[in-house]
């Protein structure tokens, strides 16, 4: 399997997963043989990336959280709940609860905790995209705090829910394709709050920390963050957990204002704020799990080399084991060797190709 960007799909590749839209629906089913209609049609989507089957690929592997089914299911509940809320100011809880437990319960059958992009292929909510994603990471990232598996269901559920505030906030200040004006920006600043009030009018069935994690996930350790200004431990510990996850997810998505980050940029963001913006503790946990550079994606070494990673291994996520395929002149390795770049500390990743 290989991830490729959309411009270099072409005619005959065979797809190797589903392309789903915000309410669970595949529009494009793994295993498809693209044409040039489906190409075009995936341009006007504006869809960046999928995956490919790839014979020269045919043994890497691309980690998947969940299955197809419990990712379905999620974005349909979502995308149910956003639209019931919108309509009534109201919702029900126990679908969120119960496809919240699938995740935990698939996430935590997998031995090693590394975490990877999702690579979730949603074209056309990005705020359902984001809490599907954040829901994932937050819960890996529980797991490996050591946060009990009945505490990550409900942190799973609040990473759900956390931007519910969102559904109040007017569509062209959600969606503006540019900077937002100061104006702007405070409004926007008003989803915590707008999500902790829809949240407890379901206080007889949600946990109040689910409503917390909503009302707190920008607030920041120095005290710098919104809506309250809180500082340190006055923060929901759960609301720690899903600050930087919020932002890591937000930041490697494609957004209405910019491009999706490189997980290298994101980690050095997280890293420059670990103890002001975001918990030290949790966070280092955090950067210790990440993995830079997605098996499957091409890389130039600073030997000149080129190479595909290969496979991530938990015990060291960002020295992935890769394989080089191209002589610094361009000449192919015949046959391509694997290296452990671990076990190689001279030999460093320069950028992704």
């Amino acid at each position: 399997m290989k991830q490729i960007i959309l411009t270099e799909a072409r005619p005959g590749m065979i797809l190797a997963r589903s392309i789903l839209n915000s309410k669970g629906q595949v529009l494009l089913v793994a295993g498809v043989t693209l044409t040039i209609e489906f190409i075009r049609k995936l341009q006007l989507l504006n869809l960046e990336t999928l995956f490919i089957q790839d014979a020269h690929y045919a043994d890497i592997t691309i980690p998947e959280y969940i299955s197809l089914e419990t990712q379905q299911r999620a974005l349909s509940i979502l995308t149910t709940t956003m639209e019931r809320v919108n309509k009534d100011g109201t919702f029900a809880f126990d679908p969120v609860a119960s496809v919240a437990s699938d995740i935990v319960e698939e996430l935590v059958t997998q031995a090693d905790v590394t975490i990877h992009l999702t690579g979730i292929a949603i074209y056309d909510d990005c705020t359902l995209a984001h809490s599907l994603n954040c829901s994932i990471y937050t819960a890996l990232l529980a797991r490996c705090c050591g946060f009990s598996i009945p505490q990550i269901k409900i942190i799973t559920c609040g990473a759900l829910l956390h931007d519910m505030g969102k559904i109040e906030i007017e569509k062209t200040v959600l969606n503006k394709p540019g900077r937002l004006s100061d104006e702007e920006f405070t409004i926007m600043k008003q989803h915590p709050a707008l999500g902790f009030n829809i949240l407890t009018k379901k206080r007889l069935e949600i946990s109040s920390l689910v409503a917390h994690m909503a009302w707190q996930h920008h607030e920041k350790i120095d005290g710098t963050g919104y809506p309250r200004g809180l500082h340190g431990e006055e923060i929901l510990s759960y609301a720690r957990l899903l600050s930087i996850t919020d932002v890591y997810e937000a930041i490697t998505a494609n957004r209405p204002y910019r491009k999706a980050m490189r997980p290298e940029d994101a980690y050095n963001i997280i890293e420059s704020g670990l103890g002001t913006a975001f918990d030290r503790e949790f966070g280092e946990i955090f950067l210790s799990k990440i993995a830079l550079y997605t098996p499957g994606s091409e890389v130039l070494l600073n030997t000149g080399e080129r190479a595909i990673v290969v496979y991530v291994p938990a015990t060291s996520p960002q020295r992935p084991v890769v394989r080089l395929i191209a002589h610094p002149d361009g000449t192919p390795y015949t046959p391509p060797r694997d290296i452990s770049l671990a076990e190689n500390p001279e030999i460093l990743i320069l950028l992704t190709c």
